[in-house]
């Protein structure tokens, strides 16, 4: 959705919570949520505010683990380098968490694939070929 705030009403519209009260809740920590889908919303907000299309990526099968994943975003660059310009971006809403689909895409599409992307809550970092960046950054891509 593409506002956040609207989004946050809506998802609890259900519950009989008034926006006051979620918002006073979510502010308090009180509300059980997925956090997840919110942060989400907000990288696809702020990506799409920077001018990006926004794709997504899923693949499931039930033989072959190596080849389930999800990306939660494909953004591509403007740029045009020698490898191609699709970066894929995992956002993680916790602290600890794993990096599976992103690990699982990089290899097996590395050779099409621009920079990796996490978006999280934690610092700035590069650590094995994927840019870590604070959720306060997205708007940068």
């Amino acid at each position: 959705m593409a506002d956040t705030g609207l989004f946050i009403s809506h998802a609890f519209d259900d519950k009989g919570i008034v926006s006051e009260e979620v918002y006073l809740k979510i502010l308090k920590d009180k509300l059980e949520m997925n956090g997840g889908m919110i942060i989400e919303n907000i990288v696809a907000q702020m990506l799409r505010a920077s001018g990006h299309k926004l794709f997504f990526f899923s693949s499931q099968s039930r033989t072959d683990k190596e080849s389930r994943m999800e990306i939660d975003f494909l953004i591509s660059k403007a740029k045009v380098t020698s490898r191609h310009n699709i970066s894929p971006i995992e956002v993680k809403s916790t602290q600890r968490y794993t990096n599976n689909s992103l690990n699982k895409c990089i290899r097996k599409y590395g050779q099409y694939l621009d920079i990796p992307y996490v978006i999280h809550t934690a610092d700035y970092k590069i650590e094995n070929g994927i840019t870590y960046l604070p959720l306060y950054m997205t708007h940068l891509l």
